[in-house]
This record gives structure tokens, sequence and C-alpha cells, in this order.
């Protein structure tokens, strides 16, 4: 009885925990060599790599001001937030399956993803600035119209490796079974090259970049969503983003490169976790770069009715035809 509970709720909890630690710093690091590489192709020098962690621990440090329109969930949803991302690394494939995989926990991951910006957007409003209210306007735009595409390509993808005998199909764990090129037919390996593009630019305007930096848009709406918020709040807030980030790039690269490395080395264990979670990182920081970096230095801010518009007519329509071509076997 003991070894049973130490197996289904110490070992986890650890493995969370230590996980959450990772990202965390994985994430602030990456925020920062972000930072570098876009001052570069920009021709500037940029600040130290390691400036995010600097900022997050003075902003941790300093005083929060609170205003007096803001009601309680002001101070609420950042904690709230960071609570989800930090239960979003449990349905997460980093390298290996989730530390809390279960059939049909693909739902849980999409609710706990959009749940973050659900609080991003109660807090921004229950600060009672019209910046924020702006900026939590266009963030429930964007998301609503940024997930459908999302969540259509993976329930497609998920039921098509299904197919190839998983024993769990909607679960996360499944792209280390089988993947998206194993299904082998001319069609399907159109449809996942087309997957893949849908797929870039969700993360792209999940991680609000580019033509996707609408929520915010620091020249307009003076950070929109964040205007209000300072010290240890604002602290959370970043971190959370940063956090959201790497988890989004890691259900790309789940997706689309799931190999790990431990097998080459015969390892096994926790070593071989350790090795296919590092592994995972660099695979994770090569989409950023791309997604985020490169992105971002060469593209303009649309407009709200703009990004709205490509999300649905181009994104959402090309998630459609790559579903199809998937699954067009199968139909047949």
């Amino acid at each position: 009885m003991a070894m049973d509970v130490m197996g289904n709720i110490v070992y986890p909890t650890v493995g969370l925990l230590g996980l959450y630690a990772f990202v965390s710093l994985a994430s602030l690091v990456w925020e920062g060599i972000d930072r570098k590489l876009v001052a570069r192709m920009q021709r500037r020098i940029g600040p130290p790599i390691l400036q995010p962690l600097y900022d997050f621990f003075k902003l941790a440090s300093k005083e929060t001001i609170i205003p007096s329109t803001a009601n309680y969930m002001f101070k609420a949803a950042p904690v709230l937030a960071l609570a989800t991302a930090i239960a979003l690394l449990a349905y997460t494939p980093m390298g290996f399956a989730p530390i809390l995989a279960s059939k049909g926990d693909v739902i849980v991951f999409i609710y706990l993803l959009t749940l973050i910006s659900f609080f991003k957007i109660v807090g921004a409003i229950s600060s009672g600035n019209p910046y924020a209210k702006i900026g939590a306007a266009r963030e429930a735009t964007v998301m609503v119209s940024r997930e459908p595409a999302m969540m259509l390509a993976i329930f497609a993808i998920m039921w098509r490796i299904g197919k190839l005998g998983v024993p769990k199909p909607f679960s996360m764990g499944v792209f280390y079974v089988h993947n998206i090129w194993e299904i082998g037919t001319p069609m399907s390996f159109v449809g996942a090259v087309i997957l893949l593009y849908v797929f870039t630019v969700w993360l792209a305007s999940e991680i609000e970049v580019g033509f996707f930096n609408i929520p915010d848009a620091e020249e307009e709406i003076a950070e929109g969503l964040l205007v209000e918020y300072s010290g240890r709040y604002l602290a959370l807030l970043k971190l959370t983003n940063a956090m959201k980030a790497f988890i989004s790039a890691s259900l790309v690269v789940a997706i689309f490169f799931p190999w790990g490395i431990s097998g080459y080395f015969n390892l096994t264990g926790l070593s071989a976790n350790v090795a296919d979670l590092l592994f995972h990182t660099l695979k994770v920081f090569a989409l950023l770069f791309v997604v985020q970096s490169v992105f971002r230095a060469v593209t303009g801010r649309l407009k709200i009715t703009q990004a709205v518009d490509f999300l649905w007519k181009n994104v959402f329509l090309a998630s459609l035809v790559g579903s199809l071509l998937i699954a067009m076997e199968v139909i047949m």
C-alpha cells in the first residue's frame, strides 16, 4: 500500500516539480537568447542572455501597486495563470510521455492551454484600465480564431495515428509510439506538410509574435493586458508567458519531430528521460528560433480584423485540407 502511494503520488509530484524548475529556467533563458538573436538581426547588441532572469527576480522583489479600480481577480489571475501552466506541464510531451499521461488527455491539454489565456483576460478586465480591456478583447478574439484550426488538426492526427494500433489513441504520449510521418501514403505526407504549416502559424499566434503581436501591442495600447501589472504579479505573468511559449512549441515538436536520442546511447530509466528532455529542449529552441525570432524580426503587426480573416480563411482552411488528406486513405 505504501509503495502504491509512493508510485501514484510522490513520484509524479517530484517529477512535476523538477520539470517545472527546468522549464522555468529554460524558457527564461530562451527569452534572453531570442532577444539577443533579434537584436543581432537588427544590427543591435541586445541585452545579456540572462537578462530575463534578472528581470524576473527584480520584479519579484519590487512593490506591487494595485489600481483603485481593480477587484480581487486582478490579484488572483496571475497566480491562477501560473498554476495552470504548472498543471499543464503534467500533460505536455517533453521528449517522453507526459507525467500524467492517460487516455483522452489531449482534451485536458487544450483546456489548460486555453485557460491560461482566460485568466489573463479576466485579470486585465478586473484592472479597470481601458487599455487593458482593449487588450483583453483582442486576446479573446484572436484566441477563438486560432484554436479551432489547431484542435481540428490535432484530433485528426491522433485519430489517424490511432489506426496504426496505439493503445491510447487520444493520449499525448502516442507521438512517441507512432508519428504522423509513419502513415506512409503520398496524400498523408502532403497533409502532414500542410498541418506543419498550420501548427507553425498557430504557434506564432499562441506566443503573439510578428503578425500576431496584437493583444499587447506596446506602441498602441501600452502592453494591453499587462498595463496595470507590476512587481511580483507582473513577474508571475512574464514567467507564465515564457512557459507557455515553451509548452506550445513542445506540442509542435512532439507531433512533427518526436524522435529522441536516448536509444542511440542505450540509455534507460531516468538517464534516458534526462537525455531526451535535453534533446527535446534543443528542438524547441530551434523551432522557436524560426517561429519567434525570425518571424518577429521580419514581420510587422496585423490589424485585428486582418488577423481574424487570416486565421479563419487561410489557417483553418489549410487545417481542414490537411486533416482530410491524412484521413483520406481510411475514409476511402
